[in-house]
């Protein structure tokens, strides 16, 4: 039997990856994209369906590893939420200061505000933005159980 990857099972071991509301997706599209690049991607996913209709769109699948991959131009970022997580937010803290050329990373993380990742990394992005209530991801019957927020790097 195959399990949606946004399926939400207390039971069961908590899943690590959560595939983004559209209307999220969309909404920070319009507002910082089009986004160029997906680091983080399944494909099929809407993330991925957009970020390649866009002209030079490119999206890492964990085959590729986004994690080992240059980071260019707009991105958006719904790592996974498992122990590389800590991993996926450092690299985008690193990629946003080392590229020469403009740069935007928009990351969608839950809030871990005692984290370390979180105080070393997210509390020294340009912007936070938490995001009211807690995300239905998409394909998930509840919504979420924790709180999200998308922080942005960039250098322009």
């Amino acid at each position: 039997m195959e399990t949606s990857r946004a399926y939400i099972d207390r039971a069961a071991a908590p899943p690590t990856e959560w595939e983004t509301p559209h209307w999220l997706f969309d909404r920070l599209s319009a507002t910082f994209g089009p986004f160029t690049l997906d680091p983080a991607c399944q494909v099929g996913q809407w993330t991925a369906t957009c970020v390649t209709m866009t002209q030079g769109g490119i999206i890492y699948t964990p085959k590729e590893d986004g994690l080992v991959q240059p980071w260019r131009g707009k991105v958006y970022v719904n790592p996974p939420y498992d122990k590389s997580l800590a991993q996926w937010v450092e690299t985008a803290a690193h990629e946003a200061a080392a590229v020469n050329g403009p740069v935007l990373i928009a990351m969608l993380l839950p809030v871990r505000t005692g984290r370390p990742w979180w105080q070393k990394y997210v509390t020294k992005a340009n912007a936070i933005m938490y995001l009211p209530g807690r995300l239905q991801f998409e394909g998930a019957e509840n919504s979420a159980p924790f709180d999200s927020a998308v922080a942005l790097w960039w250098r322009l």
